[in-house]
């Protein structure tokens, strides 16, 4: 869904990531419903609606409605779901997502449960994050001021932008202690947390980036941006193909860090220093380049892996795009950012 404005803050933009759908595997035990394992789920579309948030279940036009549909029809059905749930009285559940625990309430049965369940054809558990919070698996700027003061290594611009690997985010960082609920640790005493998103807040992508992978396809055939599951989009004339792997922060006007609408100003870590005299008082700094898998292969519009060379996307990339040392067999497109800082204006 394309937002003409948006409220950003450090855990994202204002109510991404505060739900998910959890499997019932047959032993009961709960899978986190991710597209690359389920990739029918690019078949639900959100948006909101005042104080809910309106779910629409879309069948691709070949598919015929579920075993779970009660004989209902499934296409263009809705399901509205309260944007702040009331959690009081709410069974809650772990949730175990990329190494960074916490704990979520489920919603209820009926109707969020039956209704996912009916469109999706298995049974699954819509839950809420509430109040709990999960570790940063990327980079904090704390992590990094920390890193700075104890390192006798010099920091380059290319050297910081290879800093990637999802091993090093989650050792070293502490684990919930006896009786402590997960997410209880060192980031409740902060505001640097995250919701349900994998790794960071924010993820950043170029459109020039997106014209270089739809060019590795035949003649007519184009990718679309949706595949990388950006948060923030940057255009223009300026920004030449892979510029993000470059960049150390992102300016983000001051009105958009206060809910209203506003353009990007990137700049390259080479120009980090006075990046503060700038009119954009909101950054969000590169922390980590985001690894693809096979979920980039998926088309949008069947719910299901693409065919031919479409669904080659992801090898495509990986002869030259294999461009960051802590993810060896994983190419890079977009970049995770983190920590949206407000800051008055330095004088010029």
């Amino acid at each position: 869904m394309l937002l003409k404005t948006a409220r950003l803050n450090k855990q994202g933009l204002e109510h991404d990531r505060r739900f998910m759908l959890l499997k019932v595997r047959e032993d009961g035990t709960f899978q986190n419903v991710q597209i690359i394992y389920f990739p029918e789920c690019a078949r639900l579309f959100q948006a909101i609606d005042g104080d809910d948030i309106v779910v629409t279940h879309r069948p691709a036009a070949t598919e015929k409605d579920g075993p779970n549909s009660s004989g209902q029809s499934r296409i263009d059905a809705e399901l509205r779901v309260p944007l702040r749930p009331n959690t009081e009285g709410l069974e809650t559940v772990d949730i175990h997502l990329y190494g960074a625990e916490t704990r979520a309430y489920r919603m209820g049965a009926e109707p969020y449960d039956q209704w996912f369940s009916a469109c999706l054809g298995y049974e699954v558990l819509l839950v809420y994050i509430g109040d709990g919070r999960r570790r940063i698996l990327a980079h904090s700027p704390r992590q990094e001021a920390e890193a700075d003061k104890t390192s006798t290594a010099p920091i380059t611009a290319s050297s910081s932008s290879w800093i990637s690997s999802i091993s090093s985010y989650i050792t070293g960082r502490p684990q919930p202690s006896d009786g402590e609920r997960p997410g209880d640790n060192d980031n409740e005493k902060d505001d640097d947390w995250l919701t349900f998103n994998e790794a960071a807040p924010y993820l950043v992508a170029s459109q020039a980036s997106l014209r270089d992978v739809s060019s590795r396809l035949p003649p007519g055939e184009t990718t679309d941006m949706l595949r990388f599951r950006p948060n923030i989009v940057v255009d223009g004339d300026e920004v030449t193909c892979w510029d993000e792997d470059y960049w150390g922060e992102l300016l983000v006007s001051p009105s958009s860090c206060n809910g209203g609408g506003g353009g990007d100003d990137e700049r390259s870590k080479q120009d980090k220093d006075d990046i503060g005299s700038r009119n954009g008082t909101c950054r969000l700094a590169l922390t980590a380049n985001c690894g693809r898998c096979l979920s980039i292969n998926i088309d949008y519009e069947t719910g299901r892996m693409a065919e031919g060379e479409a669904g080659m996307v992801l090898k495509k990339l990986m002869r030259d795009r294999r461009v960051d040392t802590g993810h060896k067999w994983s190419p890079i497109l977009d970049d995770m950012r983190i920590s949206c800082r407000v800051r008055k204006q330095m004088p010029s």
